[in-house]
């Protein structure tokens, strides 16, 4: 995709040698030993277990609990800090990058256009998108949020900018819609396809629904889900001057700073959408109860890979506890150049989790050991 600067090839060599001596020198990865502690010191404690304290500058926690007596429903931690030494200690309500997670948000946004009776999940994607490229564009809106459209991960073409964006730390997005729109023209998107997980489809079917309902994406979020629910940290940054004050600041695993990802165009797949823990947990609970705009989307409509199914954007898996017993968990995880992100719900036992944290680091597994906790844990 489209990086924010090109390199001339004429540099390319110096820029090995220097990334090279950079990387002989190396920066200090982070850790959250000694860090600083907020909110539920016990749930910091278990989640810094589970996830360990290498590699991570940052981590933000949240567990729902619908069983929990009043009051105790939603634990909330975070520890570190957010932007290294001598920055401030982040809190429940700091915002991170999403990454990933913007999709499923994306999908409760379908699920409610849906309700609403502005889209079908059948229309063909071209139908929504009049006087652009993809007129004409078979694959529908539910084989976007099932990633069934036949779109690729990424544009062709996209790899050196991100090979480049590995080396340098700087954002490799810059993308307005139209761009999205015309690399997913010229990538075809015939539908009917299996599924192929598509940064570039969820990009495309979120810039439908903006287009359906007549404003931008960033205005559609907030309107129809984050003002709802009441998620005032939640935003999108289209910009680098549209990067929270005061956020996590994203890192890699090995402390090379980097910067936050900026791209209207794929602002849905994840790309600018920033939230905090409080903030998806008041959503993680409002999910568990139904009152959630478009809690639909996490009801399985096909298959996806392996034993797992998916809604809109939202996969389920069939996962077993440590006595063996097994859990659906219904969830969405996030990965950007330097924050790692996953929500995941166990429906049936009323049962939420959120880790966020700055760090390339996956939190996948951490989030998922303190979601399958025996209640009251």
């Amino acid at each position: 995709m489209g990086p924010r600067s090109l390199l001339a090839v004429a540099l390319g060599a110096s820029l090995a040698l220097g990334v090279g001596a950079a990387l002989a020198v190396g920066p200090r990865p982070p850790t959250l030993d000694d860090a600083p502690v907020t909110g539920d010191v016990d749930l910091a404690a278990r989640a810094m277990q589970a996830l360990g304290a290498g590699g991570v500058r940052a981590l933000s926690v949240a567990v729902v609990d619908t069983a929990a007596p009043a009051g105790q429903q939603v634990r909330l931690a975070a520890v570190g800090t957010t932007a290294g030494a001598g920055s401030d200690p982040v809190h429940p309500a700091t915002p991170f990058e999403t990454g990933s997670v913007a999709k499923a948000l994306d999908g409760l946004l379908l699920a409610d256009m849906v309700e609403r009776g502005e889209v079908d999940l059948d229309e063909p994607v071209g139908v929504l998108l009049p006087g652009t490229p993809l007129v004409g564009a078979d694959a529908t809106l539910v084989e976007l949020a099932t990633h069934r459209s036949g779109l690729p991960r990424l544009p062709p073409g996209s790899f050196l900018p991100g090979l480049l964006n590995r080396w340098s730390g700087a954002d490799p997005y810059d993308e307005t819609p139209a761009d999205v729109l015309a690399a997913a023209a010229e990538a075809g998107a015939p539908g009917g396809s299996e599924p192929a997980y598509s940064n570039l489809g969820a990009a495309v079917l979120g810039l439908a629904l903006a287009e359906r309902a007549g404003r931008p994406w960033p205005d559609l979020l907030a309107e129809r889900l984050a003002e709802p629910v009441g998620m005032s940290a939640t935003s999108v940054a289209t910009t680098p001057e549209e990067v929270p004050a005061g956020g996590a600041q994203p890192v890699r695993a090995n402390g090379r700073a980097v910067e936050a990802w900026t791209a209207p165009g794929y602002a849905p797949a994840g790309v600018g959408p920033w939230s905090s823990a409080e903030d998806l947990a008041a959503l993680a609970t409002a999910l568990l109860d139904g009152s959630a705009p478009g809690a639909a989307a996490l009801e399985p409509v096909t298959a996806y890979t392996g034993d797992r199914e998916i809604g809109l954007h939202w996969i389920t898996s069939p996962l077993e506890d440590d006595t063996g017993e097994e859990h659906l968990v219904t969830w969405h995880n996030g990965g950007t150049g330097g924050t790692s992100t996953f929500v995941g719900l166990d429906r049936e036992r009323g049962r939420a989790v959120v880790v966020l944290a700055t760090t390339t680091r996956s939190v996948d597994d951490a989030a998922l050991s303190l979601l399958l906790e025996a209640p009251g844990a």
